[in-house]
């Protein structure tokens, strides 16, 4: 059976077809695969330190691109643009609040493309928009035409967020917030680890059909929840703060700044925590 697996994230996009086996179906399944907010800080485009060695692999069998470029900086006119294929300024698609069904009722997804084919289209996570942590377990803002199943996990992580360290305590919007928790729980009671468990049983279950399966990963958005075995991986000392040359805010417009003050005023060793608890969630869905 063939493959073919994307990995998406912002501004990563990994494909490649995968391994042929006994039978092979006339048609290719897919497995397309999504994180949230997860930047370049990967093994395969050169960090130093962080491990991804699943999708080191994978990078390695087939295509990575290296001038990709995010449509919008922020979720839900991101995700409308890629699911639709068309650009924000065509989807009117602004915020995280509006479905962009709204806008565009006659849409046909890329999910709903391979339906229309003959496909078994299946959601498991985020795909479409909806607020993490507040709407896990939930559809948020997805899509009914564009699936046959969906399966919202939910883990320990929800229900840990109480222990989380978080430097904007004021702030109660805990997905906008820089907060993370070392957990003693299990890769499999996580969100991320039910996501991927589920995704492995339908990838058995129906490996003789022809089906897109999209899973969505939650992680690294904020909060930054993980089990504790990867935040031991990333001893405080290996981390280093981003070089900033001196006064170089200086005659750069305000407006360019949506952070004041910066670092969110939060001081060097709370940073370098933040950065810490970013490269483990990396790491656990990585895995």
């Amino acid at each position: 059976m063939k493959y073919l697996i994307l990995f998406l994230a912002c501004i990563i996009v990994v494909a490649f077809p995968g391994v042929t086996m006994a039978q092979t179906p006339k048609k290719k399944n897919v497995l397309f695969i999504i994180s949230d907010d997860l930047n370049n800080n990967i093994g395969c485009y050169g960090h130093p330190i962080v491990k991804t060695p699943n999708i080191d692999r994978l990078a390695k069998k087939g295509m990575v691109f290296n001038r990709a470029y995010c449509q919008f900086p922020l979720c839900n006119p991101s995700r409308s643009s890629f699911m639709t294929g068309r650009r924000p300024d065509n989807t009117k698609i602004y915020e995280n609040a509006t479905h962009f069904r709204k806008n565009l009722p006659g849409a046909v997804t890329m999910a709903q493309l391979f339906r229309n084919a003959g496909y078994f289209a299946m959601r498991i996570g985020k795909i479409y928009h909806y607020g993490v942590p507040a709407q896990i377990g939930t559809s948020g803002l997805d899509d009914e035409k564009s699936w046959d199943k969906v399966i919202n996990p939910i883990g320990r992580d929800r229900k840990e967020e109480d222990l989380l360290t978080n430097y904007m305590p004021k702030n109660k919007n805990l997905g906008a917030s820089l907060a993370w928790h070392a957990s003693d729980s299990p890769d499999e009671t996580h969100t991320d680890g039910i996501a991927a468990l589920e995704a492995i049983k339908v990838l058995q279950q129906r490996r003789d059909q022809p089906f897109f399966l999209a899973v969505g990963f939650y992680r690294p958005h904020v909060p930054w929840i993980a089990p504790k075995k990867y935040f031991d991986q990333y001893p405080l000392g290996q981390i280093k703060m981003p070089m900033e040359p001196a006064k170089v805010r200086e005659g750069v417009p305000s407006v360019a700044f949506a952070v004041n003050p910066p670092n969110y005023g939060i001081s060097d060793e709370e940073c370098r925590n933040s950065i810490r608890a970013y490269y483990a969630t990396v790491r656990e869905i990585t895995r």
